[in-house]
């Protein structure tokens, strides 16, 4: 489990820390939580740096371990990594190199979970939460076909006062995940979706 935090949180721990530690406790011995090791500042290009480094890592260990199986997590602007690291090239919005996943890295995906994406798109069919239809990420809606390929294993959260994945309402809003239920709602479904892997 790779977890891609937001904006100056901390590596380990934020947002995402607990729901890893949850989803592999339901697992023991099944799963090992890492970090991505990137800026996650403000600092222009920080964005790309992470989209770059995931790719590498996936690309990485399902040329080391093809049996590996991956799931991935993502808040704020780590949403946008995770999401922009599924898509192809020529949609990503950020300067990074420009490569793509292997085939077997894009099968080893079993999860991808985002809350807060700055590129929620609130007509796509994995979006969860109480977000507003047709009010979008504050970096503009992602593609409605970009994330296709993963939309069966994908859920993206969102709430509706949350100002990054729906351009208005307060910080409050887009920490909330945590204590709104969708943390826990995310854990299950990432739990199913694990045991269904594993029997």
């Amino acid at each position: 489990m790779i977890t891609v935090r937001g904006t100056n949180e901390q590596l380990n721990g934020g947002m995402l820390g607990p729901l890893a530690q949850q989803i592999a406790s339901a697992s023991p011995g099944h799963i090992q939580v890492t970090p991505l090791e990137y800026a996650a500042s403000v600092e222009p290009g920080t964005q790309a740096d992470g989209v770059n480094l995931l790719m590498s890592t996936l690309n990485g260990q399902a040329e080391q371990c093809p049996a590996q199986h991956t799931v991935l997590l993502g808040y704020s602007q780590g949403a946008m990594v995770v999401g922009d690291a599924l898509s192809a090239p020529d949609v990503r919005p950020n300067e990074d190199n420009g490569y793509t996943l292997s085939d077997r890295a894009s099968e080893n995906v079993i999860v991808a979970e985002l809350f807060g994406d700055p590129r929620f798109n609130s007509e796509t069919s994995y979006d969860v939460g109480d977000f507003t239809k047709g009010t979008n990420g504050v970096m503009g809606a992602r593609g409605p076909h970009e994330l296709d390929r993963y939309a069966s294993r994908t859920q993206s959260y969102c709430n509706y006062d949350d100002p990054i994945c729906q351009t208005y309402g307060s910080r409050k809003g887009h920490r909330e995940y945590a204590t709104n239920g969708l943390r826990d709602q995310a854990a299950e479904y990432a739990i199913g979706r694990i045991r269904a892997v594993l029997r």
